[in-house]
């Protein structure tokens, strides 16, 4: 059997036999219909249709006859169920590198070059086999391709559940995260698609499950933190926490994970993360990070910290409204006094009392004793004790230091 022309069939088209060449062991029905052509002319009762239904309309009349679910449909294109998820973003079974429609781009759409007889010689026949598409038809076809490839008609015909453009996160994002539609409820638990609906991965790009700012984020930085809140809010003075960008860049402390303030979830199908009994709300959890007694009162505060404590216990607190914090917004600075001096630990208030900088006992630090020159070694949870290259001093595990600073000799004199 030799295919002539290319017939707009989607299903047919697509695939009789999965866009291979057909052998003569394909046989077609007896009553096949005959090749749609777009006769607009005074006499029909409505617009030619166009978009989406251009190619519905072809599917109808040409191509389920054979590309059905019925008996196993032919190459095994099923074009009645869902021909946006057997058509749109499928690679070919048969031909390396081939895929049957690239949305946005009707000329690397081999069911256009199918459908227009313009495959090589080691790609098979034109589809379908009925005889020569009308160029008229394959042409909204492609247009419908170039625009994207979604459910939307023009001139009539079948719509879609949703409006054009859905499948971008700006659309629909809100009506997701806040569960005023659920999308498993119809695109199935995994959202590969379900007898009603697609697959969600049919419309949405590549890595979008995984891909953080897809919904969220972007904005300040790449992470994936806010400042857009689930809602989609970005007036800064009225976020639900504005200090994400602070945690999630480097600044006096290293760069902070997700990890430090959420369960981190590694898809939206993760546990606790877009599909879970609190819609809108990013549950907090300091488990797997510095803080791991702090509590969260749910108003951007915080407490029972060991971030933003003075570094003897979980004693810290904070509210994401506070300014920049400076070094004696946390623990006592040089500058905050005797007073201040004598809560801290050890022997700080006698060293500072005597001028002796932060950064002569924390140079990897600090070097000024008032900026922080390692961010990694600040906010870390470990203690780090690293001596000026001026001095000699040592320090033992027991707290006590030997050697020489500011001048003085040290023999194993006690920290604490």
């Amino acid at each position: 059997m030799t295919f002539t022309a290319a017939r707009l069939l989607p299903a047919a088209i697509l695939t009789l036999a999965s866009f291979v060449a057909c052998d003569d062991e394909i046989r077609l029905p007896q009553n096949t219909p005959p090749v749609v052509t777009d006769d607009s002319g005074p006499d029909d009762s409505d617009p030619p249709a166009t978009g989406y239904c251009a190619l519905t309309e072809l599917i109808a009349s040409q191509c389920v006859f054979c590309h059905n679910p019925g008996a196993g449909p032919a190459g095994g294109l099923d074009l009645e169920t869902d021909p946006i998820a057997a058509l749109v973003g499928v690679p070919s079974a048969l031909y390396a590198g081939r895929t049957l429609v690239v949305a946005g781009d009707a000329s690397a759409s081999f069911l256009m070059v199918k459908l227009r007889g313009e495959q090589t010689g080691a790609e098979g026949d034109p589809m379908p086999p009925q005889g020569a598409n009308d160029t008229s038809v394959t042409d909204k076809i492609a247009a419908w391709i170039d625009a994207g490839a979604l459910k939307d008609c023009e001139g009539g015909g079948v719509t879609d559940y949703h409006p054009t453009g859905y499948d971008k996160p700006k659309v629909h994002g809100r009506e997701a995260k806040l569960h005023e539609q659920t999308c498993t409820d119809c695109h199935g638990a995994d959202l590969t698609g379900s007898s009603v609906a697609p697959s969600c991965d049919t419309c949405h790009e590549d890595g979008w499950r995984e891909n953080c700012t897809f919904c969220h984020g972007g904005i300040d930085n790449t992470t994936g933190a806010p400042p857009e809140d689930i809602d989609d809010n970005s007036d800064e003075a009225t976020l639900a926490f504005r200090a994400h960008s602070r945690h999630v860049e480097t600044n006096t402390h290293t760069a902070f994970d997700c990890t430090s303030c959420h369960v981190k979830p590694s898809d939206v199908l993760s546990v606790g993360h877009l599909f879970d009994a609190t819609p809108a709300v990013a549950e907090v959890s300091f488990l797997e990070g510095l803080s791991s007694k702090g509590s969260y009162a749910g108003n951007g505060s915080c407490s029972n910290l060991y971030c933003h404590g003075n570094g003897q216990g979980n004693n810290g607190s904070v509210t994401h409204s506070a300014a920049p914090l400076a070094c004696d917004d946390c623990h006592p600075g040089p500058t905050s006094g005797r007073d201040a001096w004598d809560t801290m630990s050890g022997a700080h208030e006698d060293h500072l009392r005597e001028g002796i900088g932060c950064q002569n006992c924390h140079n990897d630090t600090t070097t000024t004793g008032s900026s922080i020159t390692t961010p990694a070694k600040h906010v870390n949870g470990v203690k780090d004790f690293a001596p000026s290259s001026d001095t000699t001093l040592t320090r033992s595990s027991s707290g006590t230091c030997s050697g020489t600073c500011h001048g003085q000799p040290h023999s194993y004199e006690r920290w604490d």
